[in-house]
C-alpha cells in the first residue's frame, strides 16, 4: 500500500514521512518546536504490531528533530481506536472541541499532546 492509501489522503508536500513496513507516520510543522502527527497502518498491521512500529517511527522522528519539543495529534472524537492508540503511545488528552478540518467540514475533534521527555 502507498503512504496515501494508509493515511487516507495524499500527504502535503511539506510533510515529513516515516515508514516501518505498513505503518506510516506523517509529521507536519505547526511551529519550529511543535509538530502535528498522524499515524496509520494497513489493515494487516493493526494492533500490537502497529503500536510497536509507531513507537519506532516516533523515536526516529525525535532523534532526527531535536528542536521539536511537542507533538500534537488530532482525530475525530468518535475514532476510539485512534484515541486509544494515542494514549498507549504516551499522548495526553487536552481538548475535545468542534474544529474546522482542512476539507472545510467542522468535526468534534479530540486533541492529544506528547512532550519530549
Amino acid at each position: 500500500m502507498t503512504d496515501a492509501e494508509i493515511l487516507g489522503a495524499q500527504p502535503p508536500e511539506h510533510a515529513v514521512i516515516y515508514r516501518d513496513g505498513d505503518a506510516v507516520g506523517m509529521l507536519l510543522p505547526i511551529t519550529s518546536s511543535i509538530w502535528e502527527v498522524h499515524c496509520g497502518a494497513a489493515p494487516a498491521m493493526r494492533g500490537k504490531a502497529s503500536l510497536i512500529a509507531f513507537r519506532r517511527l516516533l523515536s526516529e522522528f525525535w532523534a532526527d528533530h531535536p528542536e521539536v519539543q511537542e507533538l500534537i495529534g488530532v482525530m475525530k472524537s468518535e475514532h476510539r481506536a485512534a484515541r486509544l492508540n494515542a494514549l498507549l503511545l504516551g499522548f495526553k488528552h487536552f481538548l475535545t472541541h468542534e474544529i474546522k478540518w482542512p476539507d472545510g467540514i467542522s468535526r468534534i475533534t479530540a486533541c492529544y499532546r506528547l512532550e519530549r521527555t
